[in-house]
């Protein structure tokens, strides 16, 4: 990933995506914000202690900053499931306010319409963007370990295919910023349901000092090319939000109360 600067916002996107002019992508930091310690200061969790009028105030930098029309940022309120909601030109928009449209229920959104910017808020979870440059199709996906072990990106790519027609061996995948796993160590009963549903479990699963840690990344990214996406169309993210809490929120370091910082993507206009 790169740092880059756009109206005195710093934010970080995919090397991947660089020659795409079809997408707009970006991945908030936490700073450059409103918000006062614990959510310093970009926080744009709709879902957190801050203050309404902050995070109000930190969505209009976001818009503001990036050019986006608040009317047109799309979210939901994340479940920690697998429900993928699809924008269509019949899609019953909800009417915006503080952070733009936001949805209920839905860990993923997907659209072929170049009028939306979609966004996933995170706080360690990983996000991820998968863009199809044939089809024309954005997606972007909020993947916690739940998230992941039921699978989202190959259910993700699965619709794709059925609704839109892409061929995964055509998708661009960024996997960004979220906990490594050098911080991420869970309890064996949630390691012994991935070792039961997924085959390749031994490869993001690993025993460090008697523990069992988890790689989410790496399992989402062996998903996508299980899903047939080819290794060479995957980016990955070097950054462990936990690692990194100057630059992240991380849910798990700053013990619940802290912010989110986003992944956004939207599909630019021909001509």
């Amino acid at each position: 990933m790169r740092r880059e600067k756009l109206n005195d916002l710093t934010f970080l996107s995919f090397h991947i995506f660089r020659n795409d002019p079809g997408l707009f992508h970006a991945v908030t930091i936490r700073n450059g914000g409103n918000s006062p310690p614990p959510f310093h200061s970009l926080n744009l969790g709709i879902n957190t202690e801050d203050l309404p009028e902050n995070i109000k105030s930190n969505h209009n930098i976001l818009c503001r900053c990036l050019g986006i029309d608040n009317k047109y940022l799309l979210s939901s309120k994340q479940v920690h499931k697998n429900r993928i909601l699809i924008i269509d030109k019949n899609t019953c928009l909800p009417q915006p306010d503080i952070s733009g449209r936001c949805f209920d229920g839905f860990d993923a959104i997907m659209t072929g319409l170049p009028e939306y910017t979609l966004m996933i808020r995170i706080a360690d979870c990983v996000p991820i963007i998968l863009f199809d440059p044939v089809q024309s199709v954005v997606a972007v996906a909020h993947a916690g370990w739940q998230g992941t072990l039921l699978k989202i990106v190959e259910k993700c790519i699965q619709r794709m295919q059925e609704r839109f027609g892409s061929n995964p061996a055509a998708l661009k995948c960024g996997i960004g910023p979220s906990i490594g796993k050098c911080c991420f160590n869970v309890q064996p009963n949630i390691t012994d349901r991935f070792k039961n549903s997924h085959t390749a479990s031994h490869r993001f699963i690993t025993d460090i000092n008697g523990r069992q840690h988890m790689d989410l990344r790496e399992s989402n990214r062996l998903q996508l090319m299980a899903s047939g996406v080819p290794a060479s169309r995957i980016e990955l993210s070097g950054y462990c939000t936990s690692c990194r809490s100057d630059l992240f929120f991380s849910h798990r370091r700053e013990k619940g109360r802290t912010g989110r910082f986003a992944i956004l993507a939207g599909l630019r206009r021909s001509g």
